[in-house]
């Protein structure tokens, strides 16, 4: 029998969801053993790495088209393919050997402070997670994509408005919301388990719904008319021009115009995540699994290398990379001095965040763009609100990056200690702030506002 890798990644996904939920749990509850803590947040965090891998790494041998797509007819969607230009720009290259290597990085040496927002706590506002946020001037977009299954709409102030959409089988429900925009006037969610578009208001009322003929893991509407994909590894073998791109630009009827990245599929190990595509501070980026080039692209489909992250000869070989080479990689990743730069990062107006892995130890970089300086630490603490950590981090907004955290992990964290002792560990003010929140609460969105030195 042969099962699809579509159908594989879906799956996988769900456990990659588990190990980062395991992650944090680990975090927290080991609060008073430090030592502890960070070994077995880094042995997840390693497990997370290879899990990751292994999702792209399926193996892709040729099979029938999947059903869904036995009525595309590949002559009217891919009649004259481009290649999607790719032009020259002065690059912002980042050498990580050159960012400060710290013992400890204090928070509070780049961000200016904290601002915190309390979700709602209806049963219908619950969040397990968040995989996106899309922050608007009157309303925030949450979206969980594994948990609760959901969209969520909440006010600038944190009541629950509306769901957009919910999960189900029928035509105005999703069987997962794997990715959605938000326009003038529409929600747009994108649901890989059918390939559908779903278009709702704003207010969450359903409109309409499109198939897609082919799969995708991310996308951007960059106005009505142009639409860009993410599809890294996904099953497109009925359409050859696209089948071994991991970026494709398409009219609003779906037809191929232009393409860009070529990856022979299943040739290479992959990391598939929310960071490999993405839109920040209103800007698309792209970026290959493993690779530090970080690419800008424009609504006319341009690429643009915007930045590199420059690992120097710590950056891992291409041949480690292919899928033939799996054994030999995960070897590599606990043995030897190779940065492992699994894709995360975000950017702001100004600064870069990303992290890599290195001997068992998850480093965390912060990079400005203007000073052309940077710092990296595989110790965060954030001495501005403690009680806060400096990780969960899903976005940006302007000079802020975004992140979260559940009140029940600091719950649990204030119960090791009596008031005097947890007051003394976190400060006054943050000791404040931690005693309005409840085990049940639904969870913090957080803005880490960075300074502008």
């Amino acid at each position: 029998m042969i099962i699809s890798n579509f159908c594989l990644c879906l799956l996988c996904k769900q456990i990659n969801h588990a190990i980062r939920e395991s992650i944090h749990e680990k975090f927290w509850s080991g609060f008073s053993d430090k030592k502890l803590l960070n070994l077995v947040k880094m042995r997840y965090f390693i497990l997370y790495i290879f899990f990751l891998s292994a999702l792209g790494s399926c193996k892709t041998d040729k099979v029938k088209p999947l059903s869904i797509f036995s009525d595309v007819v590949p002559e009217k969607i891919e009649r004259d393919v481009r290649d999607m230009p790719v032009k020259g720009s002065a690059v912002d290259t980042i050498v990580v050997a050159d960012c400060d290597l710290k013992e400890r990085l204090h928070v509070s040496s780049w961000v200016d402070s904290i601002t915190y927002l309390s979700l709602d706590n209806r049963e219908k506002a619950l969040l397990g997670a968040i995989n996106k946020v899309v922050c608007r001037k009157d309303a925030i977009y949450l979206l969980d994509r594994y948990k609760s299954k959901s969209i969520k709409k909440f006010s600038m102030e944190g009541k629950f408005l509306t769901n957009i959409g919910t999960f189900g089988e029928a035509p105005e429900e999703y069987a997962e919301p794997t990715d959605f925009v938000v326009t003038d006037s529409l929600v747009i969610v994108y649901d890989q388990f059918t390939s559908r578009f779903i278009y709702y208001t704003l207010n969450g009322k359903y409109l309409r719904s499109c198939r897609l003929p082919f799969l995708c893991l991310r996308f951007h509407r960059f106005s009505e008319d142009n639409f860009v994909f993410c599809t890294l590894d996904a099953d497109n073998q009925h359409l050859a021009s696209i089948e071994d791109y991991s970026i494709f630009r398409t009219d609003s009827l779906f037809v191929i115009k232009e393409r860009g990245f070529y990856r022979e599929r299943g040739k290479y190990s992959s990391i598939i995540s929310d960071y490999n595509f993405s839109e920040l501070n209103g800007r698309l980026y792209y970026h290959s699994p493993y690779s530090g080039r970080i690419y800008e692209i424009d609504d006319d489909g341009t690429c643009r290398l915007a930045f590199f992250l420059d690992f120097g000869d710590r950056q891992v070989p291409e041949n480690l990379l292919l899928d033939k080479n799996w054994n030999e990689y995960k070897q590599a990743s606990s043995s030897s001095g190779y940065y492992f730069f699994p894709g995360k990062y975000l950017l702001t107006d100004d600064v870069v965040y990303f992290a890599y892995a290195n001997h068992h130890k998850e480093y965390q970089c912060l990079y400005s763009l203007r000073r052309k300086e940077g710092i990296r630490s595989s110790v965060v603490r954030n001495d501005v609100l403690s009680i806060f950590p400096f990780s969960n981090l899903v976005g940006v907004e302007g000079h802020a990056l975004i992140g979260y955290v559940y009140p029940n992990d600091i719950v649990v964290a204030r119960e090791h200690y009596d008031a005097v002792q947890w007051t003394e560990l976190v400060g006054e003010k943050a000791a404040d702030i931690a005693k309005q929140f409840n085990e049940e609460d639904n969870m913090v969105l957080l803005w880490f506002h960075m300074k502008e030195k």
